[in-house]
């Protein structure tokens, strides 16, 4: 008899939380997060890794922290619901770290860029979840997962190295649309595009989502 799609992502989070295809995150990692959301969603919202002060801690995606705030009251600002029509998780699911000054009073541990080999290591996590959803839209957040999604999906070639010129612009397979967003770090951090404007943004693309 064929399992429920929530069943399948049920599976899919307890194989999440024992990989250990990087030693190096695994030595060193707090907890590794799954996605969470609905089980038949229509829009996937795909972030680059979960927050060493945030998502790290709590184990659930964009919690925790300033950025996962700011998303997440977009997201009940905007009618969409974990409950039903979306569902968040990020393109690498533990947090890449690094031991700095190690064995000195000085040692801390800071969060990193991921590397290709994380990537490659937890890409087919994304891909089961998208097989799972088959969502209809799926929203990258940043240029870096933008870019990433785009090779690995699209068969895009080229990285783009403007997020600007790929903010809500319509990529399309025959399997979803894929739309790029700046990152709530973006916004929060950097000032990259002003709140209101984002907020707006996520209000058109849920006027987006009842059309496809």
């Amino acid at each position: 008899m064929p399992i429920s799609a929530q069943e399948s992502l049920e599976k899919l989070k307890a194989e999440i939380k024992a990989c250990k295809r990087c030693p190096d995150i695994v030595k060193i990692r707090i907890n590794p997060v799954p996605g969470e959301g609905a089980s038949r969603a229509s829009i996937m919202i795909v972030g680059g890794y979960p927050a060493i002060n945030g998502a790290e801690k709590t184990g659930s995606p964009f919690s925790g922290d300033e950025t996962g705030k700011f998303l997440r009251d977009i997201l009940n600002d905007t009618g969409l619901s974990l409950k039903k029509n979306t569902y968040l998780t990020y393109l690498v699911k533990c947090t890449p770290k690094k031991i700095m000054n190690a064995g000195s009073p000085e040692e801390e541990v800071r969060e990193v860029k991921p590397s290709m080999r994380h990537i490659d290591n937890c890409i087919r996590y994304l891909t089961a979840e998208i097989s799972i959803l088959t969502p209809h839209i799926i929203v990258s957040l940043g240029l870096d997962v933008s870019n990433i999604i785009l090779n690995k999906f699209f068969s895009v070639d080229k990285d783009f190295n403007n997020m600007g010129k790929i903010h809500m612009k319509v990529f399309e397979n025959p399997s979803f649309k894929l739309v790029p967003f700046f990152s709530p770090r973006d916004v929060t951090m950097k000032n990259a595009i002003s709140r209101d404007k984002y907020i707006e943004d996520f209000r058109a693309l849920s006027k987006l989502l009842k059309i496809v």
